[in-house]
């Protein structure tokens, strides 16, 4: 199973943080139950002040609660995760990104552009 990455903002509640709760849930529950992994989750902030002023579903939010999540799944998994958050009002914005197909990729160094030699230290030679 691929590898993704979710970057997402919420809405944000004043008084309790049932919004993002109940979209970390939901989103949690739909990956367990068809045999993915959550690997990582991380909340990046609470009430943050977004860059402009953004509108969803008919409604402006200029405050919002930031998080990542890292998980396995299918893609057809991920294209149900895709419409569930496209659906629900509590979520202003997301991103989706493919981080590897597999495990080991992870790991492999990247090559870079241009190999380097060794740099020749004497330059009279």
């Amino acid at each position: 199973m691929p590898l993704y990455e979710l970057f997402c903002i919420a809405v944000h509640n004043p008084q309790s943080a049932v919004n993002l709760r109940s979209v970390i849930t939901s989103l949690s529950n739909q990956i367990h139950s068809t045999g993915g992994v959550v690997r990582d989750l991380k909340k990046l902030g609470v009430n943050l002040t977004l860059p402009q002023r953004m509108r969803r579903m008919r409604q402006y939010h200029d405050r919002g609660d930031h998080f990542t999540m890292t998980f396995d799944t299918s893609p057809i998994v991920l294209k149900r995760l895709d419409e569930t958050l496209r659906r629900d009002p509590s979520v202003i914005r997301w991103t989706l990104l493919k981080k590897a197909s597999k495990v080991k990729d992870l790991n492999k160094p990247l090559n870079p552009s241009v190999e380097f030699g060794e740099i020749n230290t004497n330059p009279h030679i």
